[in-house]
């Protein structure tokens, strides 16, 4: 039984569960005895005639029994919780298992139990702590080469038992709770990646080295002449080069770019175009592209604009300029995916892109507005809009 939602409640539950929990409490007033846990429950009262013997970490209870009334402390595996008192009463308290309270995937040597401390003493209850199933947030790279390194980020990817691409097992380079490498095949690969780990199976929810959705990727023309762009002097590096993540793509590498805030051989663009992309809103779909920055970044910016019905929507990409990455710069480790949220690309009146299908246009232009960028390299490619 998977316990992960199931748990997560309102304001207006809570409240409820308050007033429930209060009225019993008038019923006992003996709160100073040894305290007693006779039960575990879901707090949503259709299920309160439920009873668990294990939920995942984060998951919302209620610890049942007698003499709960004067509670101190609580512990999951000897990981203190926090609770609100008001919330409980003298046969329950309610209460959110701490989202990192350990289980016995982390460490076999847990209690496994449930322990009470109130003013009249204390209490244990056996209970496991549930390994929640394996989660990819996603890819370093969502392109890889034959042969090459898949990185996966994500969550709880514990005892990992398998790693496939498509129906391909793929080698298991290292893992972590949070990474996993493995090595591609030697053939090209189109395919979803599979996790499976001690406590489920997770699978992305796009294909490696996919082309769908794509709106310039330097290979298919996004003109109706069958050039890779329209206009703009940014230069295209052939597929044949030793960096190059799938076919062409491309690079700025040069010395002392001037803060002129434009310059031809840093843009280009597709004009008007048919990018047969599906119809839908903003908050369905994501824009991704893959960027390799070589040297730190620590200046200047990506404009991306997209003409959608006659409208300019435009998202400025600057990685550098945030906390982590204001002093050291920014670099990747070879090409890395930027995924954005299309509801970040805005026209000048704050709206969204309303209909996806009716994008005719996308510009990129790396822009130094401000100062003089002494040297960078970077290099981008496969503009894309997905379904989420």
């Amino acid at each position: 039984m998977n316990f992960k939602h199931i748990y997560r409640t309102g304001l207006g539950l809570m409240v409820a569960a308050a007033m429930l929990l209060s009225f019993q409490s008038c019923n006992n007033d003996d709160v100073d005895g040894a305290p007693v846990i006779s039960n575990v429950r879901l707090l949503d009262p259709a299920k309160a005639d439920s009873s668990l013997k294990a939920a995942e970490p984060g998951s919302l209870v209620v610890i049942q029994g007698q003499n709960l009334g004067s509670v101190l402390k609580v512990y999951f595996n000897d990981f203190e919780a926090t609770f609100n008192s008001a919330l409980g009463s003298n046969s329950n308290i309610v209460i959110t298992i701490p989202a990192n309270a350990p289980t016995k995937a982390v460490d076999p040597a847990v209690p496994s139990k449930i322990r009470v401390v109130t003013s009249g003493g204390e209490a244990t209850y056996d209970f496991v702590l549930t390994a929640p199933s394996p989660v990819i947030s996603g890819l370093y790279s969502e392109f890889i080469k034959p042969n090459g390194t898949v990185v996966i980020n994500g969550d709880y990817f514990y005892n990992i038992k398998s790693v496939k691409v498509g129906t391909t097992a793929l080698q298991v380079l290292s893992s972590t709770v949070k990474q996993i490498t493995a090595k591609m095949p030697a053939t090209a690969a189109v395919d979803i990646i599979t996790v499976e780990g001690e406590f489920g199976t997770v699978k992305t929810n796009f294909k490696v080295n996919d082309v769908a959705g794509h709106m310039i990727n330097f290979d298919v023309p996004a003109t109706t002449w069958g050039s890779e762009v329209c206009w703009g002097g940014a230069p295209i590096i052939p597929a044949t080069d030793a960096g190059a993540i799938s076919g062409k793509y491309s690079r700025i590498k040069d010395t002392k770019l001037p803060a002129t805030g434009y310059n031809d051989g840093w843009v280009f663009s597709t004009c008007s175009f048919d990018f047969k992309l599906p119809a839908g809103a903003a908050a369905d779909r994501q824009f991704k592209f893959e960027h390799n920055i070589v040297e730190p970044w620590k200046a200047g910016k990506y404009d991306i604009t997209i003409t959608a019905a006659g409208s300019e929507y435009t998202y400025s990409f600057q990685p550098w300029n945030t906390t982590e990455f204001s002093s050291s710069g920014y670099q990747t480790n070879g090409w890395r995916t930027a995924v954005i949220e299309l509801t970040e690309f805005k026209n000048a009146a704050g709206s969204t892109i309303a209909d996806v299908s009716k994008i005719t246009d996308l510009k990129v232009l790396f822009n130094t507005p401000d100062v003089v960028i002494a040297s960078y390299n970077g290099s981008v490619d496969n503009f894309r809009i997905v379904k989420k």
